[in-house]
């Protein structure tokens, strides 16, 4: 029975009859707005082909409504209940029902086929039949959906069809297929075979969902298949990973799946094409964390294992490592190789685990090499080995790299490792710095020995002068290090020959007991200050913050009013918060023109002043190169 040709039923009835018939019936009552819809939309083309003739030119959608209308004049004639026309009528019910039951089946076995073939369309004519596929499907859906709610006896006892249903599983199954099947080209040189199945799975992932967003996608009008694709695709690639992860992996395939979990995979996702039609937030993990976390914790060990023998290669090669002079300057490869261990491995971790914070565990060791650093260049200095000279001028260049790369990387790093390690190479680069400048100061020792003296006061400029000399001939001794380095040890040198000079003006050798000599000093301070300053930066101190010690100092000196004297040294304490009473009391003791009860009043005003500035002083390490630290180095016994 086709639609361009009366049936022995529509002959019995007229079709006055039959849409009396249709009027009287609770379904066709209740969804008469939805079945002239139906009728409305076929145009004339449509009903110029029979249902074959459509079918065979691939009209599903076309050949769907035909049989939907057949459906609908089947099911009104069977609820009409004539009685003088039952035998009959139920004869050719029969007959059109297995004809229609038929007919039904011929278009979706075609359309399924069509659907099945969805990963093939290419040309624009395979993509129109692929529409129409899904227009039939949709249809089928649309008439399942108008009998929902409606009795079991009072609907066809084909509805519904759940055609959609069928739909989904046959692309299930296309997918599984797609994904068992999948194979690596012969040419790929992959041994392992875990990776060989996980790289094979994910290139077929890739090309299909690649195929689905540019040949697929548009056949499916009314939804984003994209994502009902990538769903599929993503458990089944999920489930082949957890299959792999089930079972105790060697630390090689660990890395790789970890790899396509946490970075591979997602890139895949983010792709052009795919991310802006596949929502991959909306995935599921590909791995859950009780499976991931064994994995991950895996990797970690292994990889912290492997940097704490490679930090310890290193330290051993250094022990019998004698430092080249290159340029005019010993050089050590220790600080350029634990750099590129470390900074070749957490790239690998990151891109294996997807984030930094996951790798932190990794740096742990470097905070156990750096101490183990510290005591090789200890012992180098203890035992006074024949090479110690120009071993710690070639490790200060180290020191210095090292704690720049920390300092520049702060991401792998947990803040405590962090400041551990710098707190580390801080006291390793003093001990270092110790070697050079302690025979420095011992030697310069009787020329600090004037400072602030009668002698310091009355002929400056010689006492200054001959310090001045003696330490720029140290200076030039200090050479065979390349220039950050060389800088780095006359920056540290720039900062004790100042604190000495401080402390032994705080050594109370003398007073000045009127107005004129306190302004005299003051005059002195500020003149030697500034030959100082011009000595240690000249020769390349970055320690600039230093040239205002001694003149604010010196302010002291002048200041007669003691309110005045306590707000200089509230501005003193905030910018040296290391200032204590002690050093206040100290130098107060130059002024013999203040009273005790000034004098008392004065540290006690400060007393709490500084203590306000140290509760509200930030934690956190002071930059290298920073002046806020220096009255530490100034002890007052």
């Amino acid at each position: 029975m086709t639609v361009g040709s009366a049936s022995p039923i529509d002959k019995k009835l007229s079709k006055s009859r039959f849409s009396k018939l249709k009027a009287n019936l609770p379904f066709f009552r209740r969804n008469s707005h939805v079945h002239a819809h139906t009728h409305v939309d076929q145009n004339p083309s449509e009903v110029l082909l029979t249902f074959q003739q459509n079918l065979e030119q691939n009209q599903f959608s076309v050949a769907g409504k035909q049989l939907i209308c057949r459906e609908e004049r089947l099911f009104a004639l069977k609820q009409e209940g004539v009685e003088s026309n039952k035998c009959m009528l139920e004869e050719e019910e029969e007959d059109a029902e297995e004809k229609l039951k038929q007919n039904f089946k011929d278009l979706l076995t075609k359309v399924m086929s069509t659907v099945e073939r969805s990963l093939d369309v290419q040309t624009n004519e395979e993509k129109e039949f692929l529409k129409e596929a899904i227009l039939a499907i949709d249809q089928e859906e649309e008439q399942d959906r108008r009998w929902d709610g409606v009795g079991e006896n009072e609907r066809p006892p084909w509805r519904p069809r759940c055609c959609r249903q069928d739909h989904d599983r046959l692309i299930q199954d296309m997918v599984i297929q797609r994904m068992e099947k999948a194979q690596l080209d012969s040419n790929v040189n992959i041994t392992s075979s875990i990776k060989k199945e996980i790289t094979a799975k994910a290139k077929q992932l890739k090309e299909d969902l690649l195929k689905i967003v540019r040949n697929v996608r548009s056949c499916y009008p009314n939804e984003n298949v994209c994502q009902l694709y990538a769903e599929l695709y993503h458990q089944l690639f999920s489930a082949s990973l957890m299959e792999i992860a089930k079972f105790g992996i060697v630390d090689d395939d660990c890395i790789y799946v970890l790899q396509w979990v946490n970075s591979l995979y997602p890139q895949i996702l983010k792709y052009n094409e795919l991310s802006e039609v596949i929502k991959h937030e909306d995935l599921k993990p590909v791995l859950p964390d009780d499976v991931l976390e064994p994995l991950e914790k895996q990797f970690l060990f292994s990889k912290e294992s492997e940097l704490q023998t490679l930090c310890q290669t290193v330290i051993n090669r250094e022990k019998n490592y004698i430092p080249e002079l290159r340029d005019d300057c010993y050089i050590s490869h220790l600080a350029t190789d634990i750099i590129q261990c470390v900074n070749a491995l957490l790239k690998l971790s990151r891109d294996v685990l997807g984030s930094w914070s996951k790798t932190q565990r990794i740096t742990h060791p470097i905070k156990q090499f750096l101490i183990n650093y510290h005591h090789f260049l200890e012992k180098v200095i203890e035992e006074n080995q024949a090479n110690a000279d120009a071993t710690l001028k070639a490790n200060l260049q180290c020191i210095l790299e090292l704690r720049n790369y920390i300092m520049m990387n702060l991401e792998p790093f947990p803040q405590d490792i962090r400041n551990d390690c710098i707190d580390i190479l801080d006291q390793t680069r003093d001990t270092c710095h110790r070697y050079f400048t302690n025979p420095i100061q011992k030697d310069l020792k009787w020329l600090y020995f004037k400072l602030g003296t009668k002698e310091w006061l009355k002929d400056n400029e010689y006492v200054c002068g001959e310090l001045l000399k003696g330490v720029q001939r140290h200076i030039d001794e200090i050479r065979l290090l390349n220039e950050a380095s060389f800088k780095d040890l006359v920056s540290k040198l720039h900062e004790q020959v100042l604190a000495e000079y401080v402390r032994k003006m705080m050594k109370k050798k003398t007073r000045f007991k009127d107005q004129q000599k306190q302004k005299l000093a003051a005059e002195r301070l500020v003149t030697n200050s500034q030959k100082i300053h011009t000595l240690f930066t000249e020769a390349g101190s970055n320690m600039k913050g230093l040239e205002k010690i001694l003149p604010s100092l010196a302010e002291l000196l002048t200041i007669q009013d003691p309110h005045c004297i306590v707000l200089h040294l509230a501005t003193l304490s905030k910018t040296y918060p290391d200032l204590s009473e002690a050093h206040v009391s100290a130098w107060l003791y130059l002024k013999a023109t203040l009273s005790a009860s000034d004098l008392k009043d004065i540290k006690k005003t400060f007393a709490i002043c500084n203590a306000q500035n140290l509760e509200s002083a930030v934690d956190g390490k002071e930059p290298l190169y920073s002046s806020r630290s220096f009255f530490s180095k100034v002890v007052i016994r």
